[in-house]
Parts: C-alpha cells; sequence; structure tokens
C-alpha cells in the first residue's frame, strides 16, 4: 500500500510540474513571452503603413527587447530604437543613423526602416511618449513602403 501511495504521490507531482511548464510557455492571449497588452492610457503604439491604419495589440517591455517594439496583426510589428539616453522631450532621433524594423504579411516581409524621424513628445517619470516616421526599404532596395504618423507610449523602468 505504501509503494502505491508513493507511486501516486510521484506521478502527481510530476504531473503538476510538467502542467506548470506548459502554462509557463503560454501566455494569456497568446502574446509573445514577456509582452504587455496596449491600452488606451498605458502602452501604446499606432502608425498608418502605406496610408493603412495600424494599432499595436501588444508590446516588449524595451529593456527585454532592446527596441521599442509593437505587435499588430498577430505577430507582425514596428520596431524602433531604444535609447534611454535621448528620452528628454523634444529630443529628435534621426533614423539616418539608427534603424527601424517593419514586418508585413506581403512578399517582402521584412523592411529596414531608414530616412525618417523619431521625436520624444513627453517624459515624466512614469512614461515616454513619442511620434515617428520612416521610410521601409526591402533588403534588395527595389521596394519601399511608407510608415506615418507613428505614436508610442511605453512605461518607464524602476530604478
Amino acid at each position: 500500500m505504501k509503494k502505491l501511495f508513493a507511486l501516486a504521490t510521484t506521478a502527481i507531482l510530476v504531473f503538476t510540474s510538467a502542467e506548470k511548464s506548459i502554462a509557463q510557455n503560454h501566455t494569456p492571449n497568446n502574446l509573445p513571452p514577456g509582452a504587455f497588452s496596449t491600452t488606451a492610457v498605458g502602452w501604446a503604439m499606432t502608425a498608418k503603413i502605406n496610408g493603412k491604419d495600424c494599432k499595436a495589440h501588444s508590446m516588449m517591455p524595451p529593456d527585454i527587447a532592446e527596441q521599442i517594439v509593437g505587435f499588430y496583426n498577430g505577430d507582425k510589428y514596428i520596431g524602433l530604437p531604444y535609447i534611454k539616453k535621448y528620452f528628454v522631450a523634444g529630443k529628435k532621433i534621426s533614423l539616418d543613423n539608427y534603424n527601424a524594423d517593419l514586418t508585413t504579411a506581403d512578399d517582402v516581409q521584412v523592411w529596414n526602416g531608414r530616412k525618417g524621424e523619431i521625436v520624444i513628445t513627453k517624459v515624466n517619470d512614469n512614461w515616454v511618449e513619442g511620434k515617428f516616421y520612416f521610410t521601409g526599404y526591402s533588403y534588395d532596395n527595389k521596394h519601399t513602403i511608407e510608415v506615418t504618423n507613428g505614436f508610442f507610449r511605453i512605461a518607464l523602468a524602476k530604478k
């Protein structure tokens, strides 16, 4: 009887730990691991891609992604340079020196964002906001895509 009890206990412990690791690998709402859902007053990213409205459904914390990343349309994303020292209201960041990234559901799929700008519009103890635009280029430089009217809001990491 003791052996049966020990075997049952071991089976329960193995199943419980396996169930926990599976749950840890799947985030709620199928967000990428570590991502936050966007909200009207919290994390946010919007833009127009070739004139079509685009709104991020989730964002990665920049300290993890090393970029300001907003996911839209499933797993597609806009990625902007993340340079904390430039988080000063009014600061302009040229994308001639720092590239942006864009992924799309088309033949090109991955775009290198150049010839654009990020402007930090607001900084307080909790948040950084900015505007951005850029031209995305295919890797063979045969195609371009325009990202305009961009906006982002990210939380500042607590010290």
